[in-house]
């Protein structure tokens, strides 16, 4: 991982191997960033969704492991207990056009990664919501 910071954007690039959940999170741990977003693209394999199924409360998992494109990657940073918390979505291209989507849980970078985080003064946190299992944010 390589990174640059410009005013409150942190421009990151990630490796061959490395993988995005993971470095996120432990980037944002050393940096302190308990608020924020970011965006991305890239290309990725080995990759692991989740989609939330409300009538059980859980998430339903996709793994996929060709090559990807990464046409969207968003999401926020806020704070579970105290610790980090990452929640991001995802929409993968196959090498068909067609795309995959869903809640990212990890994906492994193939080529690189292009993402613009953006650090937010402050902390946002989240709490158990008992009627959706949801971790959702405390506003």
């Amino acid at each position: 991982m390589r990174y640059k910071k410009i005013d409150s954007t942190y421009v990151i690039r990630l490796e061959r191997g490395e993988r995005i959940s993971e470095k996120l999170l432990g980037f944002c741990e050393q940096e302190r960033i308990k608020a924020g977003c970011f965006s991305g693209l890239g290309a990725c394999s080995e990759v692991e969704l989740g989609h939330f199924n409300f009538t059980g409360k859980n998430y339903s998992i996709l793994n996929l492991s060709e090559q990807y494109e990464i046409t969207s990657l968003h999401g926020n940073i806020s704070t579970l207990e105290g610790k980090c918390y990452l929640h991001a979505h995802i929409v993968l291209g196959d090498q068909r056009f067609q795309s995959w989507s869903g809640h990212l849980r990890e994906a492994v970078i193939s080529a690189t990664a292009e993402i613009f985080l953006v650090s937010l003064d402050g902390e946002l946190a989240r709490k158990k919501d008992p009627d959706t299992g949801l971790n959702l944010l405390d506003i």
